[in-house]
């Protein structure tokens, strides 16, 4: 099974040859892409009465943006910010460069870039799908939301792949080799998402409707612009999503096969596996297939409904920020001691208050 565990150095040659093809291949526009578009599309007088429900008029009008999207967005943004800022003091205050903490501590960085960008993101739908802040802004915020994403779907299988290792070779983690491996890995994962998401960030967001007045971000583009970008999200799933996941459930299976046969004894590695898999289908899979069946579709303006369903399938990958504090809890000792020493030390103050209070109570007055 050591086929199983590639050197970083010939995994981020091949991922960065996969995406220079594709690069590639976008700036060609070969004949089968050629009318694909992206996002929303502004629906023809024709469409307008076969599929009046994929109109985008209706859609940046809708409850579902205006309401429903920031509501959500900011249980995103109470819940994961001062979750993940705890969790980032607590693993840079006990960091441990043998154990999970450094990929931990990559996944965390990446959640609070997320999060403190969300703000702008909140007020955009809230104000109706209008952007005030300018295009690079916007720019900004799309390069964020998709990185936060791949980053955090690379980073999880890193950690799934480390268990893989740590149960079925075992041998590979010893040494100091092993910490500045892992390091390489973190800073290259880090450059190819960068890399990844830089075409966001070299490309006009924003688009301005004449009709409802406002200036939508990444929402709305015609068919004729910026064709190439169908193939660079086919791209972004098949390689930030489609390979992690095969890597996932080729190492999961393997380290089953590996534990079943022992019972009890390695339970907790089985929980910590089965939760970041969980974490996995439940906040990435239904945004990437949508994403992927938008973008294989004719680029009509009738299927602006799976871009609809796109965007609240968004809304769970971005509760993956809510998710992790719960992974750095059962993967990391540190934090687990940290929780349980801060708990202990919460309640301890809270017994030492009532007793105290209770004895000025029974004293008898002057």
């Amino acid at each position: 099974m050591s086929w199983l565990v590639p050197s970083f150095s010939s995994a981020a040659a091949c991922v960065t040859l996969l995406l220079g093809c594709a690069w590639l291949s976008s700036a060609t526009q070969f004949s089968p892409m050629r009318n694909k578009g992206r996002v929303l599309i502004p629906l023809t007088p024709q469409e307008e009465t076969t599929c009046p429900s994929a109109s985008v008029e209706g859609f940046l009008n809708s409850t579902l943006t205006t309401r429903l999207l920031p509501a959500l967005y900011s249980v995103v943004l109470f819940v994961g910010l001062p979750a993940n800022a705890l969790a980032c003091w607590v693993l840079v205050t006990k960091f441990r460069g043998h154990s999970s903490t450094l990929f931990l501590l990559n996944l965390v960085s990446a959640d609070l870039l997320f999060v403190v960008l969300l703000p702008f993101k909140i007020s955009y739908h809230l104000l109706g799908n209008h952007w005030l802040f300018g295009d690079y802004l916007c720019r900004t915020m799309v390069a964020a939301f998709y990185g936060n994403m791949y980053s955090s779907i690379l980073f999880l299988t890193c950690i799934g792949l480390e268990r893989y290792i740590s149960v079925v070779h075992p041998f590979l983690r010893k040494g100091s080799s092993w910490v500045w491996g892992k390091a390489g890995i973190c800073v290259g994962i880090w450059l190819l998402v960068g890399l990844g998401v830089s075409p966001l960030l070299l490309h006009s967001q924003t688009s301005h409707i004449l009709s409802l007045n406002i200036t939508t971000c990444h929402d709305v583009l015609g068919k004729d612009k910026h064709m190439f970008f169908a193939y660079y999200f086919l791209s972004l799933v098949g390689l930030g999503f489609g390979l992690p996941f095969v890597l996932m459930t080729i190492s999961y299976s393997c380290i089953l096969a590996q534990l079943l046969p022992k019972g009890r004894r390695y339970r907790q590695v089985v929980r910590v596996l089965a939760l970041v898999l969980l974490v996995f289908i439940l906040c990435f899979t239904p945004s990437n297939v949508l994403l992927f069946i938008h973008y294989m579709l004719e680029a009509t303006g009738c299927h602006n409904v799976t871009y609809i369903q796109y965007t609240l399938a968004l809304v769970f990958s971005a509760f993956n920020n809510c998710f992790d504090p719960f992974i750095y809890f059962y993967i990391s000792k540190d934090f687990r001691g940290w929780v349980r020493n801060a708990g202990s030390c919460c309640l301890g103050g809270l017994e030492t208050s009532s007793v105290s209070s209770e004895l000025r109570r029974r004293q008898p007055c002057p």
